[in-house]
């Protein structure tokens, strides 16, 4: 059970600026970068998921629905001793886009079998150039490698449906997901008895609230103890 949820969201909130300054890809990344992206990915939904079943969150996040895309397997089972490849195990020309709701999306991540950030190409123009049938492997790389690149997006999926599909989901929707939750705060509960749970249901309602800077001070203060 989580008694101030504060001190949870203003993680989310660290996480979601951290996240922006991901986005614009400098150079390789290494394993350190690499793990420290996953680690804020995954600790992150944790995190959301920790607050919606505290119900330190307003109950329209328990109806929300994200948007990815999902990649169809083309049969070929995924293990442990493939997946590193897992361009070869999905049909990644044949996307459709779905909406999901929350909770599938935190189980994907918190168990997440492939999970692999997606680092595209900035101009538009030199990804078409890309896709020129005439050009080698090697030729692609090349245009690839001095191409200006961004994080974009994240490919992911679960033990349960690994061998089903692959879904991908823009890094921006993630950003703004804990964005979203970093700044949820709940501001009127209303209690109503379930006769078939024998307990009470709570429906909470909500939404942004701004701390004073001598709050922020004050907080900083005992934080620092």
């Amino acid at each position: 059970m989580i008694h101030e949820s504060y001190y949870w969201r203003k993680e989310l909130i660290k996480i979601s600026k951290s996240l922006k300054k991901r986005i614009q890809y400098k150079k390789e990344w290494n394993d350190s970068k690499y793990a420290k992206f996953e680690k804020e990915i995954m600790f992150g939904f944790y995190i959301v998921r920790k607050l919606l079943e505290a119900n330190k969150l307003t109950s329209d996040f328990s109806s929300l629905k994200l948007e990815c895309k999902v990649y169809p397997s083309n049969g070929k089972p995924i293990t442990l001793m493939n997946n590193h490849r897992f361009d070869e195990n999905y049909d990644l020309e044949k996307p459709t886009i779905e909406k999901r709701e929350l909770r599938f999306f935190i189980n994907q991540f918190v168990h997440s079998y492939i999970f692999s950030p997606i680092i595209s190409v900035v101009d538009k123009d030199i990804e078409a150039k890309m896709d020129d049938d005439s050009l080698t492997e090697d030729e692609i790389i090349e245009i690839y490698d001095d191409a200006d690149k961004e994080l974009s997006g994240v490919f992911f999926n679960s033990d349960n449906n690994k061998n089903d599909s692959l879904f991908e989901m823009q890094i921006k929707t993630i950003r703004k997901l804990f964005k979203k939750v970093g700044k949820c705060n709940v501001t009127r509960i209303e209690m109503k008895y379930d006769e078939r749970k024998g307990d009470y249901k709570s429906v909470r309602f909500g939404g942004e609230q701004k701390i004073s800077e001598e709050t922020e001070e004050l907080i900083k203060k005992i934080e620092e103890k």
